[in-house]
């Protein structure tokens, strides 16, 4: 056919074509000395690059704090959540065998373990910054189980006896000095003299309709219109308070909480010593609170809500609009050495102003929270006079 010529003869021109080039050998060899040097000079700027990026990411990585590493944090929870739970059941297991702790001992270990699910509960509340939000509601429900597990484990090995609480209280009172034992029965005058309400501990601080099994526990729940002292006997441990509408509560604590709970409160004021651990809210319209603790967590408050805190760390504040922040300035007899065994002694570090919004992703300041000024702020309710009538 015509085409097998055609190809032939664009092949033929191709080679002749080729073979006119004139090829100079010398200057050939230096264009290729050339760019084997240029490829030599190139490789060795990516290997430095990524001999630079590789240190940098080695010191990142050394330098970084393991809990913002998602995967890291949730081994580690879980790892910790298996001992406590792992440890609980070993006591369970040991209970009539020669295994079995001396009853000391034994709430020694129990008392170890609340600790322990306390400095895990706060290891969740300061991770929840980078946890995505499942895994942080994961971790917070995991926390309260074990904390129920523990508090059932408690109540189960070392059941408490008829009027041991009665009679713990009358010696403490008895080993206090004359001005301590009077400051006491001035106190207990005083909230006599103006008819207000004293809530005693376990359950019986509950009122109104009886709730799930979510209302048990030491705390106030279901009350309106009321003012409630929370005397130092019954202010222990952890406590909630849930659906309260203008009320004023006292949390007059000689030692720390170890936490506070509050949910759905409107105009009410809430007026608490030191908590070891962390405050968690849940809803507030109207309120103000004076609070003290390791860390606040603020959920949905609104209408003009104000905190006077001191804390460990900056306030947190989530799905928040119009609150206000001031420090901390609440007192009764006995706060100050409750204060020093919460760690709270010493002058307060001004956290209370470094609150971080997380519903605000944008550069420029938050509007959902602003500082009181001075003119603004209300000098924290004190108990009553004994003089009052």
């Amino acid at each position: 056919t015509k085409t097998i010529p055609f190809l032939l003869a664009g092949r033929v021109k191709a080679m002749d074509a080729e073979v006119s080039v004139p090829n100079d050998g010398g200057d050939q060899a230096k264009m290729e000395a050339k760019r084997v040097q240029m490829m030599d000079r190139l490789a060795a700027i990516e290997e430095a690059r990524k001999a630079d990026a590789d240190a940098r990411r080695a010191e990142l990585d050394a330098a970084a704090d393991p809990r913002e590493n998602i995967r890291s944090f949730l081994a580690g929870f879980e790892e910790r959540k298996a001992r406590v739970e792992g440890e609980v059941n070993s006591h369970r297991s040991a209970v009539g065998t020669p295994d079995a702790k001396p009853a000391d001992d034994l709430r020694a270990a129990l008392d170890a373990l609340q600790a322990d699910v306390i400095a895990i509960e706060r290891s969740v509340a300061e991770a929840s910054y980078f946890l995505p939000a499942y895994d942080s509601r994961a971790c917070t429900a995991a926390v309260d189980h074990l904390k129920k597990t523990v508090a059932g484990a408690t109540a189960e090995l070392l059941p408490r006896k008829k009027f041991t609480f009665s009679k713990k209280k009358k010696e403490a009172t008895a080993s206090k000095p004359d001005g301590e034992k009077k400051e006491a029965d001035d106190v207990a005058a005083q909230l006599a003299r103006v008819d207000i309400r004293t809530t005693t501990s376990g359950t019986s601080g509950t009122s109104g309709p009886k709730g799930s099994k979510e209302d048990e526990g030491p705390g106030l729940r279901n009350r309106t219109g009321e003012t409630v002292v929370v005397d130092a006997s019954s202010a222990v441990g952890d406590f909630e308070l849930k659906r309260l509408v203008d009320c004023t509560v006292y949390l007059c604590n000689l030692e720390p909480l170890r936490a506070v709970r509050a949910y759905d409160l409107r105009n009410t004021r809430v007026y608490a010593g030191p908590v070891a651990g962390s405050v968690l809210l849940h809803g507030a319209d109207a309120c103000e609170f004076h609070l003290c603790a390791r860390q606040v967590r603020i959920h949905d408050a609104t209408n003009g809500t104000s905190f006077y805190v001191r804390t460990a760390s900056g306030p947190i504040i989530e799905h928040s609009s119009d609150v206000r922040f001031a420090p901390y300035a609440f007192g009764y007899p006995g706060i100050d050495e409750a204060m020093e065994l919460a760690g709270f002694g010493g002058a307060d570090p001004g956290k209370w102003r470094e609150v971080e919004d997380f519903g605000w992703i944008k550069q420029v300041a938050s509007p959902n929270w602003r500082i009181l000024a001075e003119s603004e702020r209300v000098p924290p309710s004190k108990l009553p006079s004994i003089d009052a009538s």
